[in-house]
């Protein structure tokens, strides 16, 4: 089991189903007796569950977290990860998930997901849907924070990648 299990969410059903299965796996024995702590991102402006979790609430408030949706959503780096009515509250849910995990949940900026995106495409030669540009960014941000260490094993969430790769294609079948 991996120590780490990094995602960027919109409703925040990958991360809960990543702890379903990971409860599924301690629970059959053979891979380990500890649950991966979640880290899971989202791209700001609109970011309702990271302002819940950060304020300790179960709750999403929609005056408090998310103020302005009309004008924050369309900011967003990427369009996929917002969700107005995200399972968040609900028993079984996201804020149950981080919490079982010791799970984390934080914002990322455009910029940050901008620069991500070019560093895996440099380092890995692909580039990354706009979703996974924010997952990796959120490693970044959590390396550079201290929070994961270097020995850390991290299942990191790549959505969707190399969209460059299908554009020539679709250019040259034109």
């Amino acid at each position: 089991m991996p120590d780490w299990y990094f995602q960027a969410v919109g409703s925040g059903t990958g991360g809960v189903a990543a702890w379903e299965m990971a409860k599924r796996l301690v629970q059959d024995g053979r891979f380990g007796s500890h649950l991966p702590r979640l880290y899971l991102s989202q791209s700001e402006p609109f970011t309702p569950m990271v302002r819940a979790w950060d304020a300790g609430r179960r709750e999403i408030i929609t005056d408090i977290d998310m103020p302005d949706a009309e004008k924050t959503i369309p900011q967003v780096y990427s369009p996929v990860l917002t969700n107005r009515n995200p399972p968040y509250s609900i028993r079984g849910g996201v804020f149950d998930a981080l919490s079982d995990t010791r799970g984390l949940m934080r914002a990322v900026t455009t910029g940050e997901a901008s620069k991500a995106n070019a560093f895996f495409e440099e380092c890995e030669g692909i580039d990354l849907d706009p979703a996974a540009a924010v997952t990796v960014a959120s490693l970044i941000k959590a390396v550079e924070a201290g929070e994961v260490k270097r020995d850390d094993t991290i299942l990191l969430h790549i959505t969707g990648a190399d969209t460059s790769v299908l554009r020539r294609i679709m250019i040259s079948d034109a």
